[in-house]
């Protein structure tokens, strides 16, 4: 079994959605332009906050874009497999060899799986085996689904056993599979929206709230002489900590956060890169809005 390290995987999503582009060229590209743009903005705002937030959110876009894009093609493909593993068993039994019956499946319309059978019947006439060819499937494929089956297409090409007959069969689970995933999708939607809304809205609120609150005190307490002065440069440098802390911990959260609603929606760590911008740039600017709005009413109030 052929390892793959991360570059080379990365490679296949850029290949799997047309990116005709090296990877590493690709992943340095947006580091640059990730760098640039929080240069600008903290040349503009002064913050050293929003400049890491949007070299975050831009870089993590940059490169997560090609892995969503790349799980919508895998959705695709599994929703169309038990469809074009029996268009081969009717092929097969028809008559016809299992390498026309390949080609067969690669002129039909199954979206981005006709594509990925192309692929198959261009190493065949390359020179591959039939077992190379779909080796390199399953490569290209990060779906359990279809590397399960390519091993059992393989066996029965080893061993000689009838295939159609075993390619209705998968196909009849491998829908009952599919059908499954879909049913997690929908029932696990008010577990997402629930994390969603504690993540990226109620918890950034309430420390933007704490975040006002102990500064408020820190200014009343000095203001009005309740402190010496060495207790209230104390006080102001740990304010400060307490800043700081919150503001990372906000990050922290929200990365969690993504990490949970992607597993629980797909299983797959690769989605908390779509999941975590939209969840951190809407949780800074609650975290932010918070702290303005509760700024002004102190205000009206002192």
């Amino acid at each position: 079994m052929i390892k793959l390290n991360l570059l080379d995987k990365y490679q296949i999503y850029l290949y799997s959605i047309k990116i005709k582009v090296p990877a590493f060229y690709w992943i340095a590209t947006f580091f640059l332009l990730s760098v640039i743009a929080g240069a600008l903005v903290y040349l503009v705002s002064s913050s050293a906050k929003f400049a890491i937030l949007f070299f975050t959110v831009v870089l993590d876009l940059g490169l997560g874009i090609p892995m969503f894009l790349y799980n919508k093609h895998i959705e695709d493909i599994e929703h169309f497999w038990p469809d074009a593993l029996r268009l081969i068993a009717d092929t097969m039994k028809a008559g016809t060899s299992f390498d026309y019956a390949l080609r067969e499946v690669a002129s039909a319309d199954f979206g981005p799986l006709s594509f990925e059978f192309n692929e198959v019947v261009r190493r065949l006439e390359m020179g591959d085996t039939t077992n190379e060819a779909l080796g390199h499937l399953s490569i290209r494929v990060e779906s359990k689904i279809v590397k399960r089956t390519v091993t059992i297409i393989q066996e029965c090409l080893r061993t000689g056993a009838q295939l159609a007959d075993v390619l209705d069969e998968i196909a009849n689970d491998t829908k009952y599979m599919y059908r499954i995933k879909v049913e997690r999708q929908t029932k696990t939607m008010l577990q997402t929206i629930f994390i969603f809304a504690a993540g990226g809205i109620i918890a950034p609120f309430i420390f933007g709230l704490t975040s006002i609150i102990t500064q408020f005190l820190t200014t009343v307490a000095t203001e009005s002489g309740v402190a010496n002065p060495a207790s209230m440069a104390i006080a102001a440098t740990s304010q400060a900590t307490i800043m700081l802390l919150l503001d990372i911990y906000v990050m922290i959260e929200v990365a969690a956060a993504s990490i949970m609603i992607s597993l629980m929606r797909s299983g797959k760590i690769s989605g908390a890169f779509i999941y975590f911008p939209v969840m951190l740039t809407v949780a800074y600017l609650v975290y932010t809005l918070s702290q303005f709005v509760l700024k002004q009413m102190l205000i009206t109030m002192v």
